[in-house]
């Protein structure tokens, strides 16, 4: 599994191929900043969407995404299925792999399902002791 956390000295060194060493150096210049905050500490943890800028140049940085997506009836709420059409089937896009649903209607079920990539907002959502409201509108024959 894929952290969606990284040390700051990490994530500077894999994204401009500076040595750990010397981003040390750049910390103590105040020539990096975290989310519009001029960062100090190498061994700061930052998440996988915070905005790093060094000297100006903001580095690539995983954006959240969040998408809702009108379910079908017979249509599986998963992201894998080896027999049934899933919602991320239904997706044309290159991130797919990268989502998840907080949420589950059934198989035979329509209506708004969720998907993302921030399993921080994803967790606040589906939480029982966070009390969010969900309402269904249930016909029946």
């Amino acid at each position: 599994m894929i952290s969606n956390k990284s040390r700051l000295d990490r994530f500077i060194s894999r994204q401009t191929h500076i040595k750990r060493s010397d981003v040390r150096a750049l910390l103590a210049q105040g020539r990096v900043t975290v989310d519009g905050e001029v960062a100090t500490d190498v061994a700061l943890v930052i998440n996988q969407f915070a905005v790093v800028v060094v000297d100006g140049r903001c580095l690539p940085a995983k954006k959240p995404r969040y998408i809702m997506l009108n379910k079908p009836a017979g249509v599986v709420s998963a992201t894998k299925d080896g027999c049934h059409t899933t919602v991320i089937d239904l997706l044309e896009r290159g991130d797919r792999d990268q989502l998840h649903i907080p949420g589950r209607l059934d198989f035979n079920s329509t209506g708004l399902i969720l998907l993302t990539n921030d399993g921080h907002w994803s967790r606040q959502l589906s939480l029982p002791d966070r009390q969010i409201a969900k309402v269904y509108t249930v016909t029946v024959a």
